[in-house]
C-alpha cells in the first residue's frame, strides 16, 4: 500500500465570512488592508454563499467544500506588503504542485480573484 492510499487528509472546518472579515481588519490593518478589500469583495457580491474559507497566518485558503482540505479543491491566497504583490496557488489534487500558481500586482487582486472564480466554474 502506498503512502497516497493510506494518508488521511488533513482538513479543517471553515470559518464564518464575518470572523474571516474581523481578523483581516483586527490583525492587518494599514496598508495590510488589500485582504480585507478581497473578504469585503467576496462577501459583497455574494460568492460568501458558495464559497468556504479559513485563514492560516496572513493566508485566505478557500474552497467550495465547508471541510477545507489544504491541498484539494483550495484556493490560496496571499498578499505580500512589501512587494505589493498577490499571489494565487490553486491546488487540485493532495500530493500534486499546485495546478495554478499567480502572481499579481497588488491593484489587481479582486478583478484577478473574479478572473479565477469564472475560470474554474466556482
Amino acid at each position: 500500500m502506498s503512502l497516497a492510499t493510506t494518508y488521511q487528509y488533513s482538513s479543517f472546518k471553515s470559518r464564518p465570512w464575518e470572523e474571516i472579515e474581523h481578523f483581516f481588519r483586527t490583525f492587518f490593518d494599514g496598508p495590510r488592508y488589500k485582504m480585507l478589500e478581497l473578504v469585503q469583495h467576496i462577501r459583497s457580491s455574494g460568492l460568501d454563499k458558495r464559497l468556504f474559507a479559513g485563514t492560516s497566518l496572513d493566508r485566505l485558503i478557500i474552497s467550495t467544500e465547508d471541510d477545507i482540505v489544504r491541498h484539494k479543491d483550495a484556493l490560496h491566497i496571499k498578499y505580500d506588503l512589501a512587494a505589493n504583490l498577490w499571489r494565487f496557488e490553486y491546488f487540485a489534487k493532495p500530493f500534486d504542485d499546485a495546478e495554478f500558481v499567480r502572481t499579481y500586482q497588488g491593484d489587481k487582486g479582486i478583478e484577478k480573484f473574479d478572473n479565477f472564480i469564472k475560470l474554474i466554474g466556482w
